[in-house]
Parts: structure tokens; sequence; C-alpha cells
């Protein structure tokens, strides 16, 4: 932290600097988005110049690339534990290609139950079936549960499906593909990501889109072998 006072700045200051306001920035020091300033009195605290980018870097990881704070949070503790700024970029551009809404369904506020039943189509039971299943995954709130825009998205598939004459019982086969989803993306950050292949480092990206590519041909494979025995049977059927 940059210790001359004659370059620090009163949190008014740095508000003025950044455009955003005083509150956002004790909100971004509750959250640990920032490090505590340098105190000089109980109600006095000054702010280096690096509270500047660290501001304008939350602010456009929020607004330009729609990521989370808590992933915002793991960026900044990146660049501050001085990883090269390639890395930090990289990492970003995965990020946002991990959490960019898949559609205009999720780009929404989190909703509660009450208004996933009306957006859905599916009543209360049934959802709280999906919820106890592990498809569905409600953040908790003071005000209660709150769907994500990622959970309804998800409901609204799983309505097709219901529709099509699955019970909420039936998709808990979901529940053993989220399990084994988790398992590979967990040998994979273990054995793979951020390791070295030969004298390159693999990427974050590069990670995903070799996965990505993997669950693609298995599940053609899967669905191709499901066809040519469904069409197999109907030709031993007299």
């Amino acid at each position: 932290m940059t210790t001359n006072k004659e370059k620090l700045m009163r949190i008014s200051e740095l508000a003025e600097a950044t455009g955003i306001s005083v509150q956002t920035i004790h909100y971004y020091l509750r959250e640990g988005l920032l490090p505590p300033p340098l105190k000089t009195a109980r109600n006095m605290a000054y702010y280096g110049s690096e509270y500047v980018e660290d501001i304008r870097l939350i602010k456009e990881l929020q607004e330009k690339r729609y990521l989370p704070l808590g992933v915002i949070k793991l960026a900044l503790e990146t660049k501050r534990r001085g990883k090269p700024i390639s890395d930090l970029q990289n990492m970003s551009l995965t990020l946002e290609e991990i959490f960019r809404p898949l559609g205009p369904d999720e780009d929404i506020e989190p909703v509660a139950l009450v208004e996933l039943v009306v957006m859905t189509g599916l009543p209360a039971t049934t959802l709280e079936t999906l919820e106890e299943t592990g498809i569905l995954i409600p953040g908790v709130t003071p005000q209660g549960k709150r769907y994500d825009g990622l959970d309804v998205r998800i409901a609204r598939s799983a309505k097709r499906l219901l529709d099509a004459g699955l019970s909420p019982e039936d998709l808990g086969f979901c529940k053993q593909y989220i399990e084994a989803l988790w398992a590979g993306a967990s040998v994979i950050h273990e054995k793979v990501f951020r390791r070295t292949a030969g004298d390159r480092t693999i990427s974050g990206g590069e990670t995903k889109e070799m996965l990505d590519n993997l669950k693609d041909a298995l599940d053609a494979r899967v669905y191709r072998k499901m066809i040519m025995e469904v069409a197999l049977r109907r030709q031993d059927t007299p």
C-alpha cells in the first residue's frame, strides 16, 4: 500500500476519482474487495492510487463482463499476489466465458419461490423436489430463498421434460450427472488447471475447451448408442 501521504486520498476524494459513492466504497471494504485503508485516527483513513485501479477493475468486471463479486474478489487477490497481468487477463477472460449468461432468461434479478412458480409454470412442490435433488440451488438471503436466472433456465428446461412424460423423481438422474461433472471438474482443477504441458502453461480457457470437447463427444456416443439399440429392438419385435 502507498505510504507517501501526499499521494493518499480521503474517501470522498476516492469516490470522486472513481465515480462511485462513498457507501459503495464502504461496501467493497466490508466484502473484502478492497484492503483496509491506512488509518491515522478513529474516523480518518487514507487511500492510495492502487484503490483507484482496483475500483476501476471491479467496475469493468462487474459492468462489462457481468462477473459476480465473489469471482471479482478472487481476481483482485490474484492481482495483489503479484501475478503477471497476463495471468489476470487470462483469468478474467476465462471467468467471463464461464459466467456469461446463457440467455436472456438468466440475466435477471434473483426471485422468490412464488415468482419462480409464475415464471416457469411449475408447482411449488415440483420445484421443491428439484431443489431436493440438487437440480435447483437457491441462494439464501435475509429475505429468504432466492432463485437466480440459471435456476429459471434449468426449471424451464425441466418443465419440458416433465411435459413430455417424465416425473420429478425421474429427473433424479440429473443429480448423478451433476455429481459426475463435479468430480470431473475437481480432477481437472487438481491435475491440469494451471499446471504445465511440457514447457507451456495450460490456461483456464484451454482446460475448459478440452473438457467441453470430451463431454460433447461422450454425449454423442451415448445418444448414438441409445438410438441404435432402440432401432435394433424394433427390428427384433415381430
